[in-house]
């Protein structure tokens, strides 16, 4: 009897994950009928099974609520009598070697395969920019891509980061050898425009599910901005100096700001900016040989991992202040909007208060 195939889905970050794991969680039971096994009581169990198979204790979560996790998913695992499993969590992307050994000797005798969702250079740079902009930094876009470039000549927190997450060679090597590269399975993330369903069908095919059952969800809506909206809220972060701490910050800016920011849709969004597609182009094209020269099983078109023609942004550090003012002013009204909002609730609550403190005297007397 062959080996119960057990599809491992790795990440990366910004290549659907999110709507990935969310298909098949709302997809769960009918999955379970046809036989495949989506691991865990609740969608968030497979992250604290992760982070207990990779020793990591996540702030704010009790040590009680992570040990052992690991072993519950081996155990559930091991126990399905249908024919696969699928466990989709990113962060055991970030996984040694090491630990990805471990990961694998604990599931024998399942037949561990390796899914790794890559999306193309051009559209995760602004991305990932943006994502960090909204998490407070303050690194131009010049200063990020830069560093990308070249990790020696920019901060670590910028370009050595970015590669820890999003080095696709460096990730299929390592796995290459912990399982077999038959067992290493490449879905290309679809370009922009393609149909909203069509990473699924890829995910299917990679995994081997009926694409009818892997139904449930919607995909995520874009919570990209345009390019001189990611500067405005830039500069914003340069004027804040850290002036915030984090709750503070969320409250001010990621819940108030930056929806204002999205909703404009004058600008174009989750494209490259103008002067950089000749170099990322060049590391495109190195990624799609060198999987041109292993034996993965890659589900979707190569080139869909080269920057298109065409298409491009505003470079957000060229930008003159009377293109960022419409943006800027946005924010502005979004800002005084929510205040007043908050005023007005607090308000309220005052005087229930009071009108409560008021009541309880006069029925003393």
């Amino acid at each position: 009897m062959a080996a119960k195939p057990v599809y491992v889905h790795l990440g990366l970050p910004k290549t659907g994950t999110t709507y990935i794991q969310s298909a098949l969680w709302g997809s769960r039971e009918k999955l379970a009928s046809t036989g495949c096994l989506v691991p865990g009581e609740r969608s968030a169990a497979s992250w604290l099974a992760a982070s207990d198979l990779l020793g990591r204790r996540p702030q704010g979560t009790d040590v009680p609520a992570v040990v052992g996790r690991w072993s519950d998913f081996v155990e559930a695992i091991r126990g399905w009598d249908g024919d696969r499993v699928i466990l989709s969590q990113e962060l055991l992307g970030s996984a040694t070697k090491r630990q990805a050994q471990r990961m694998v000797k604990s599931l024998s005798p399942c037949d561990v395969h390796v899914v790794v969702t890559v999306r193309d250079l051009a559209r995760t740079l602004p991305s990932v920019w943006q994502q960090e902009i909204r998490k407070g930094r303050t690194w131009t876009w010049g200063e990020f891509v830069s560093a990308v470039q070249d990790p020696d000549r920019g901060p670590a927190t910028a370009g050595v980061a970015f590669w820890l997450r999003f080095d696709v060679q460096r990730l299929l090597k390592l796995w290459d050898g912990v399982v077999q590269a038959a067992n290493i399975h490449v879905v290309i993330v679809p370009p922009g425009g393609a149909p909203a369903d069509a990473l699924l069908a890829r995910f299917a095919e990679a995994t081997g599910v009926d694409r009818a059952v892997l139904t449930g969800t919607q995909p995520v809506a874009n919570t990209a901005v345009g390019m001189a909206e990611a500067e405005v809220l830039r500069r914003l972060n340069v004027g804040l100096a850290g002036g915030l701490n984090e709750r503070q910050y969320a409250r001010a800016v990621v819940q108030a700001v930056v929806p204002a920011l999205q909703e404009r849709t004058s600008s174009t969004r989750g494209q490259l900016p103008v002067g950089h597609r000749s170099w990322v182009a060049d590391r495109s094209e190195d990624l799609v040989a060198f999987l041109d020269r292993h034996p993965y099983h890659v589900v979707g078109d190569l080139t869909d991992l080269t920057p298109p023609v065409g298409a491009s942004a505003p470079d957000p550090d060229a930008l003159g202040e009377a293109e960022l003012v419409q943006p800027l002013t946005d924010a502005l009204v979004a800002v005084c909007t929510t205040y007043g909002k908050y005023w007005s609730q607090a308000r309220r609550r005052e005087e229930a208060g009071a009108t409560g403190v008021r009541t309880r005297f006069t029925s003393r007397a």
